[in-house]
């Protein structure tokens, strides 16, 4: 696997490590196939409104549009399957592996394992969330100190685990919808239309708003973030987002000295 350099100090500015070209390359897979699919797929269940038909022509229309529409849901799917794939070889290998080379392999110790990813919500993401509010509220002038993944992104990264596996298989369905209604009945289809399509809106709503807002629109990132492009953060991106981290990374790579204070709100204000 690639190393890379935690800080990387280019024209004076130093740059915070974040993403491999791996992940980088899997997150310009899924929201490419996801704004497809939002815009091959919503034509079709607003039919009946003025702006579908010539947003569904642009998209191919009857002909091609709901070829494009498959093509990029099969390629979610296969990218479900490929991470859910490549984190669990991940897992083994960084936790399970060691576990049994040290002769401590029991269910108390994988579960520990599991509990302990920097992924999985745990009690400081908690402690987070009410510090957030408690900041927002004005009881503490002092934001929170979130370390390397805040709860806001273990939440923007568990949205498509519960999302694809709703959205994919009821997708299959309407999809060889001819060859199912010989082995169930018409019923299946329908409730397979209504979780494709309000899922579908859930996670468009959510991604095209809140996620997008977060990562690109808010007034310290507008107009756009380049994390997803280059894999590092700025030194103000990460004291305002990833303060704990970021003091841990100046630590690790000598730089105590240099490290920053993280922006207070001033008292009164």
């Amino acid at each position: 696997m690639q190393k890379y350099s935690k800080i990387v100090i280019k024209d004076g500015e130093k740059y915070f490590f974040r993403f491999s070209v791996h992940q980088r390359i899997q997150h310009v897979v899924l929201f490419t196939c996801v704004i497809t699919l939002a815009l091959t797929g919503f034509p079709v269940r607003h039919a009946d409104e003025g702006w579908a038909k010539p947003l569904y022509d642009i998209m191919g229309g009857t002909e091609l549009a709901p070829m494009i529409h498959r093509i990029a849901g099969s390629v979610v799917l296969i990218l479900f399957v490929y991470h859910t794939i490549y984190w669990l070889v991940l897992f083994f290998k960084n936790r399970i592996r060691p576990l049994i080379q040290e002769g401590r392999l029991n269910l108390r110790s994988v579960f520990q394992a599991v509990i302990t990813m920097e992924m999985v919500p745990n009690l400081k993401d908690l402690k987070d969330i009410i510090h957030a509010w408690r900041y927002l509220l004005y009881f503490t002038n002092k934001p929170p100190r979130h370390e390397r993944i805040s709860w806001r992104e273990k939440f923007d990264y568990f949205a498509p685990y519960w999302g694809i596996p709703i959205l994919g298989p009821a997708g299959v369905l309407l999809w060889w919808r001819d060859e199912v209604t010989h082995y169930v009945p018409g019923i299946v289809l329908n409730a397979a239309y209504i979780m494709h399509t309000d899922e579908a809106l859930l996670a468009v709503l959510f991604l095209f708003f809140v996620h997008w807002y977060n990562v690109h629109y808010a007034p310290e990132k507008f107009p756009a973030a380049t994390v997803w492009l280059t894999g590092y953060l700025t030194e103000h991106e990460i004291i305002l987002e990833h303060y704990g981290e970021y003091v841990r990374v100046m630590k690790e790579e000598g730089y105590e000295a240099e490290i920053k204070p993280q922006r207070q709100r001033m008292e009164g204000s």
